[in-house]
């Protein structure tokens, strides 16, 4: 992608990660990454994005070289992160900025779009998804 994308200036930066919630279709809410989730997003004027979502609680493995994991160690380690980056465009008339996916820890998401409802609240930024079993909000603040 070339050039700045349309309706793309209010995204543009850095943003760290406040909150992310699930709301599932049962009614509970879950916190997939903790209370204190760390993250960021970084939109770019050329059109690249890149997000990071982790769990801030998480454990070292036991071992520095992360090829030694155990089998249960990566699996925890994979189940607390996650991280794509692409490109992005806005429909402000939608109201959706899309994530153009072109490199995602989870392979499903390669060449995929991921559609996020945005509001922005003085610094702060929110993104919203659905999927049939749940509505995701997270919550980032503009790192000046």
């Amino acid at each position: 992608m070339a050039g700045k994308p349309k309706d793309s200036a209010p995204f543009l930066g850095a943003w760290t990660l406040l909150s992310y919630e699930l709301l599932l279709a049962s009614g509970v809410v879950e916190k997939p990454l903790g209370d204190h989730p760390l993250g960021r997003i970084l939109y770019l004027d050329n059109g690249q994005m890149s997000a990071q979502v982790a769990n801030s609680g998480s454990h070292p493995l036991a071992n520095a070289d992360p090829r030694e994991a155990t089998p249960q160690e990566a699996g925890r380690a994979w189940r607390n992160y996650i991280g794509y980056w692409g490109t992005f465009t806005v429909d402000a008339e939608a109201g959706v900025v899309i994530h153009a996916v072109d490199g995602a820890w989870f392979p499903n998401w390669i060449g995929q779009n991921q559609v996020r409802h945005y509001r922005f609240s003085g610094n702060t930024l929110t993104l919203e998804a659905d999927a049939p079993d749940w509505h995701a909000t997270l919550i980032w603040r503009r790192i000046e």
